[in-house]
């Protein structure tokens, strides 16, 4: 049980995230509207990028640290080397400022340096404490982050400060938070050898291809989309792709909870155990996203009328992208299981091929079809990435048990709860306080109707209830 308590927690505190992130982005597309959401995701997506190979040395130290030996010395390494990728970064925004201001549309360069310098803080800070299966912190502190975050910058922006207090906000929440997470660790800096930066470095080698697939995927198409649409047409976007979003946490949860446990087992070569692990994440990656899918159908336009009546012209592009997130997710389990086995070499080459076709697809299908061409675009790399990562895992492990029967509960269960939620949208008044009480109403019934259905769920639900919670 203690990995079923540490996914809800941290999906717990996921959830929390979302919901900031939720209040940010309503504030700013009612305040701003949907150009000015534009500018800063533009601003965002960059500062990503930029952020690539400060990522990479994250997932290195996730990983060698949750391997359980000369944790410290590794720890050590990290920071030193995410270090010397901020300062590097930040001086070279500033010495090309004037690129990043035209690019971005204002004049933000030396607050884009500034996030750099806050987000490989967090990102190295996250790293070493997932590796030190601190999962449930990891989560909290990210809640925390993005609550502190998001109290700022909505204040911020109603003194007036606008870009600039959305910008300023970001950093010195990413700042705080990031020394926070330092009075988590349970493992200490410790001197470290050649062995150490040589073992770290033959991670990352391997995994900064992998942080530019999940760059890519989630910020490549907002990259292109600045060249071709306008920034209101990218606010939208942003923020079907922030709803879309949401309903993957619960697999992102599982997949940080699973990492570090499978990382252990495959140094113990227990790789049946790692079958049902995965078998598990699969089960649950599911869960939030397929009923999601059928409810944005049915009551999409009204979810994005929330933020401004302008917002309904995504109500298509939010249903690729939950397509997209989807497939995305499924993906990741599989990817994930491969670099936890200690094969990054064989992730590289499937990252390799995604991000190629990724930026090839994004290209093509923007400059012919605009942001619906991205959408296509991230759905269909998110396709090739789950194709790779099954038969890549299949040829390392054997195959994976993917339950066939869970998902289709799933989909029986989102079924039963797209018709109540159908037959309620035609009788309930079409206000902001209607849709949430639909959703609240489907889920409701989705929940109930899976428990029903499916007897693993169910096992499940009951055995995390604080009665048969056992330590």
């Amino acid at each position: 049980m203690r990995l079923g308590r540490t996914t809800l927690i941290h999906f717990a505190s996921q959830v929390g995230v979302s919901l900031a992130g939720f209040a940010a982005t309503f504030a700013i597309a009612r305040v701003l509207g949907a150009s000015g959401l534009g500018t800063y995701a533009v601003a965002v997506a960059l500062l990503f990028w930029l952020n690539i190979p400060a990522s990479a040395v994250g997932s290195a130290v996730n990983k060698r640290v949750s391997e359980g030996s000369d944790r410290g010395s590794y720890l050590t390494v990290g920071f030193l080397l995410n270090a010397a990728v901020a300062a590097t970064v930040a001086v070279g925004i500033v010495a090309f400022g004037e690129q990043v201001n035209d690019y971005v549309g204002a004049s933000v360069s030396g607050l884009v340096a500034a996030l750099v310098v806050g987000n490989v803080a967090m990102i190295t800070v996250i790293g070493a404490l997932n590796g030190q299966k601190r999962v449930a912190q990891t989560g909290i502190l990210r809640s925390v982050e993005r609550v502190g975050r998001t109290g700022f910058q909505v204040a911020l922006i109603l003194l007036g400060y606008k870009l600039t207090g959305l910008l300023v906000g970001h950093a010195v929440s990413l700042a705080a938070a990031a020394v926070l997470g330092v009075f988590l660790f349970e493992v200490r800096p410790a001197r470290p050898t050649r062995k150490h930066v040589r073992r770290l470095a033959e991670y990352a080698r391997y995994s900064w291809l992998g942080t530019i697939k999940t760059r890519a995927f989630g910020w490549m198409d907002t990259i292109v989309l600045a060249f071709f649409v306008p920034s209101a047409l990218i606010g939208i976007y942003e923020v079907s792709w922030t709803l879309a979003s949401t309903l993957a946490l619960v697999s992102n949860s599982v997949q940080k909870t699973l990492f570090p446990e499978l990382s252990e087992l495959s140094v113990e070569e227990n790789y049946d155990r790692v079958h049902h692990y995965i078998n598990e994440g699969l089960v649950f990656t599911g869960v939030f996203a397929i009923p999601g899918l059928f409810g944005a159908a049915v009551i999409g336009p009204r979810l994005l009328k929330i933020y401004r009546p302008e917002f309904t012209r995504g109500a298509t592009i939010l249903l690729v992208l939950i397509v997209a997130r989807t497939l995305a997710a499924f993906g990741a389990q599989f990817l994930s299981a491969i670099n936890a086995i200690d094969r990054p070499d064989v992730a590289f080459r499937i990252n390799l091929v995604f991000v190629v076709s990724n930026v090839v697809l994004n290209v093509g299908l923007i400059s012919q079809f605009g942001w619906y061409g991205a959408a296509i675009a991230t759905a269909l790399s998110a396709t090739i990435t789950l194709v790779l990562g099954y038969f890549a895992l299949t040829s390392l492990i054997g195959r994976p048990d993917v339950p066939y029967r869970e998902m289709a509960h799933q989909f029986g269960a989102s079924l039963v709860m797209t018709g109540a939620v159908y037959a309620l949208a035609g009788v309930v008044p079409g206000s902001h306080y209607a849709t949430v009480a639909l959703v609240l109403v489907g889920g409701a019934v989705y929940g109930a109707t899976l428990v029903v259905l499916s007897t693993r769920v169910r096992q499940k639900a009951v055995a995390l209830l604080p009665a048969n919670v056992t330590a």
